[in-house]
């Protein structure tokens, strides 16, 4: 698919249009489930796919070419994201293990931070309710980046389909390329640039280029706005999932705000 070619003029133009984005979700899952007898199913595989309508990047300049699907549809990003369901009620590892070697590994970082193999547990503390949410990758096309599109788009995935998720890990690491080694100079360069950009969200290192945002960590990221509707010391003492929908709704509205107003 052919880029955009980017000019000083179009910066914010392009940051306007994303105020436009929408996604689609699409999921990848077994029509009877068994769990039980193969736990390889238990993880939800979604994909999402962010855009913008073409009209809405229309330019003055007819030099500035928009490549759109055949629905007039522009590509701003697209991710891949597993959802695992009350992972308090899973065994941690053989659940991830049986998936696949990339889950696997989620696992063995949470393992090498302390949890057990069975039960995932943050800081010591076991993780009984909610969800976890593994972010596969996410990938921002050339010409829309320097937006934080891929903050938006995590943030509407979280809002989407991630209500109950109480633990969001992701590897801060970029796709090896032809001629870049793993741990090489630009490699571990891309992977510190990566580890800034997410920590901007709040994540915070698990182990090596494994990043991970919990509940307890949203919280902190409103406690310093001291929000009017939401009583943070008593959200600390309940479990996300024992809150009532008016309290959740203000933590994610709380959150969003406060997300929207990064530089």
């Amino acid at each position: 698919m052919a880029g955009i070619e980017m000019h000083p003029d179009d910066h914010n133009e392009i940051g306007d249009a994303l105020e436009w984005m929408r996604l689609t979700y699409a999921l990848d899952y077994p029509a009877r489930p068994d769990s039980w007898e193969r736990p390889e199913d238990y993880p939800q595989s979604w994909s999402v796919r962010a855009y913008i309508e073409a009209d809405i990047l229309e330019p003055d300049d007819d030099t500035l070419e928009v490549e759109a699907d055949a629905h007039g549809r522009v590509t701003v990003a697209e991710a891949h994201v597993y959802l695992i369901p009350d992972i308090g009620d899973v065994n941690l590892f053989d659940t991830l293990d049986a998936h696949s070697a990339e889950l696997s590994q989620f696992a063995e970082a949470f393992i090498a931070a302390g949890s057990e193999p069975c039960q995932l547990s943050i800081e010591g503390g076991p993780v009984l309710d909610g969800d976890l949410m593994i972010v596969s990758w996410v990938s921002v096309q050339p010409r829309f980046r320097g937006h934080r599109a891929g903050h938006q788009v995590l943030k509407a995935v979280l809002d989407a389909i991630g209500r109950s998720t109480v633990v969001t890990v992701l590897r801060a690491a970029p796709g090896l390329q032809d001629g870049v080694d793993e741990g090489s100079a630009k490699h571990r360069m891309e992977c510190r640039g990566l580890a800034k950009y997410w920590g901007e969200l709040g994540f915070r290192p698990l182990d090596g280029n494994i990043m991970v945002l919990t509940y307890e960590d949203m919280l902190v990221m409103l406690e310093d706005d001291d929000p009017e509707d939401v009583d943070i010391d008593e959200l600390r003492d309940v479990p996300l999932m024992q809150l009532s929908q008016e309290q959740r709704d203000a933590v994610f509205r709380n959150l969003r705000t406060k997300i929207d107003e990064l530089p």
